[in-house]
C-alpha cells in the first residue's frame, strides 16, 4: 500500500514493490539448499543497503524487505521512499541488479518484473488533491471546522505510513479500477491511507488511555472495602475499560487492565511488522476491536468522512485481520456465558472465562509475555 507523508508541505512517498528474479534459462527446479543460499545472500546484501542512486540519479532509501525463493526463481518485496514511481521502480531495478552482481554466486540471475501497485495519478489524489476530496465532507458529525478536518486528515496520511502489515486490498481497495472508485464501489488510496492513519493513531491513543484507567483504579484501590480490589464497575472514568463487555465489568480491575495494556501492546505492534498475525488470544482480539470501533469513530467525526466508506473498508479489514469473531459474542446479552470465577477454563457455553482471556492459543507463533500467566502468585 502506498503511503503519504507530510511535512512542511513536502512530500514524501512510500512505495512496496515487488520484483522477481530468474536464474539463468536452463536452469532446473531449485533444491531446499539452493533456495537457502539464495535467500541468505539477497538478505545478506539487502541489509547491507542505506541508500542507492538510481539511473536517473536519484537516490531512493529502502528500509524493508521481504524475500520468497521458490523453485524457479525468487519475489523480493521492498519498502522504499522515493519522490516519485518511477524513481522507486527504476532505483530498486539498479539496485538488485547490482546486489546480483555483487554476490558473485547470483551474478547471472536476472531481474523481471518490479513494478508497484499504484499510480502517480493515485498519489496525487492522496495528497496533491487531498484538499479537493474536503468538499464532499466539509463537516464531520461533530460540526468540525473545514479547516481542523483538513489538518486531521493531514495527521492521518502522515501517521498512515506505519502500517506495514496490510496492503490496499486488505480495506477493500482495487487497484487500478478508476471506474469503481468512482462509482462507489470500491475506497479510494486516499480512503485508505486514512484507515492506515487512523489505526495508527488509535493504537497511540488506546494505550495512553489505558495508561490512565490503570492509574484510576490503583488510586480508587485504597477506598475498596478489605480484601477487594477497585475495578471498572467502581470507576465512572475509565476510559478503554467501558468499552469491554459489560458483563465482566466487575472483574476489571488493575492487574487485568495492566495484562490487557501488554496484550494491546503485542497486537498493536504487529500493525507496524511486514506480516500479519492475527490475534492470538481472546485479550488480543478484543484489543483490536477497540481499536477498529475507535478509528471507525475518528475518520467519521473527525476526518469527515462518509460513513458508508468506513463501514465498508473495516467491514474488508475485519476478514483480513481477524480469524474469526468469536469475541464477539462476550458482548451478547442473551447468551448464558460462563461466569469468570478463577483460573479453571470454562468452556461450557462455548465462551472462555476471563482468565482464559490471555493465554495464546498459538504460543509458538508469537511470544509469551510472562505476565500475562493467570497468577503472578503462582509463578
Amino acid at each position: 500500500m502506498p503511503s503519504t507523508s507530510l511535512s512542511c508541505w513536502e512530500l514524501s512517498v512510500e512505495y512496496r514493490l515487488t520484483a522477481e528474479l530468474a536464474p539463468p534459462s536452463g536452469t532446473g527446479e531449485l533444491d531446499e539448499l539452493q533456495r537457502h543460499g539464495a535467500t541468505a545472500l539477497l538478505s545478506e546484501w539487502l541489509e547491507r543497503v542505506a541508500t542507492v542512486e538510481g539511473p536517473d540519479g536519484v537516490e531512493i532509501t529502502p528500509y524493508d524487505h521481504e524475500i520468497t525463493v521458490h523453485g524457479t526463481g525468487a519475489t523480493v518485496r521492498l519498502l522504499v521512499d522515493a519522490p516519485a514511481l518511477s524513481f522507486a521502480e527504476n532505483g530498486a531495478v539498479a539496485l538488485l541488479h547490482e546486489i546480483l552482481e555483487r554476490t558473485g554466486a547470483l551474478a547471472e540471475w536476472t531481474v523481471g518484473k518490479c513494478e508497484v501497485t499504484v499510480t502517480d495519478e493515485e498519489l496525487a489524489e492522496a495528497v496533491a488533491g487531498e484538499e479537493r476530496s474536503f468538499g464532499a465532507s466539509r463537516e464531520g458529525p461533530s460540526g468540525m471546522p473545514e479547516e481542523e478536518i483538513a489538518a486531521q486528515r493531514r495527521r492521518l496520511l502522515r501517521r498512515g505510513t506505519r502500517l506495514r502489515a496490510f496492503d490496499a486490498g486488505a480495506f477493500g481497495h482495487v487497484s487500478g479500477d478508476e471506474g469503481a472508485v468512482e462509482r462507489g464501489r470500491t475506497p479510494s488510496a486516499t480512503d485508505v491511507a486514512l484507515a492506515a492513519g487512523a489505526l495508527v493513531e488509535g493504537a497511540a491513543v488506546l494505550t495512553e488511555e489505558l495508561f490512565v484507567d490503570i492509574t484510576y483504579l490503583e488510586e480508587d484501590a485504597g477506598e475498596a472495602p478489605e480484601g477487594t480490589e477497585a475495578t471498572a464497575d467502581d470507576c465512572e472514568s475509565m476510559l478503554v475499560l467501558h468499552d469491554l463487555p459489560d458483563r465482566y465489568r466487575h472483574h476489571y480491575d488493575a492487574w487485568f487492565a495492566k495484562r490487557f495494556l501488554i496484550a494491546s501492546a503485542n497486537v498493536f505492534t504487529r500493525l507496524t511488522a511486514s506480516r500479519w498475525i492475527p490475534p492470538t488470544c481472546t485479550a488480543e482480539a478484543l484489543a483490536l476491536r477497540l481499536l477498529v470501533e475507535n478509528a471507525k469513530t475518528a475518520l467519521i467525526d473527525l476526518a469527515g468522512m462518509e460513513e458508508e466508506t468506513v463501514l465498508d473498508m473495516f467491514a474488508a479489514f475485519t476478514e483480513s485481520a481477524f480469524e474469526d469473531l468469536d469475541h464477539e459474542r462476550l458482548y451478547s446479552t442473551s447468551l448464558d456465558l460462563p461466569e469468570p470465577d478463577g483460573s479453571d477454563l470454562d468452556l461450557e457455553a462455548g465462551a472462555p472465562a476471563l482468565r482464559s482471556w490471555f493465554r495464546p492459543d498459538r504460543e509458538e507463533i508469537v511470544p509469551f509475555h510472562p505476565y500475562l500467566d493467570d497468577d503472578p502468585a503462582e509463578s
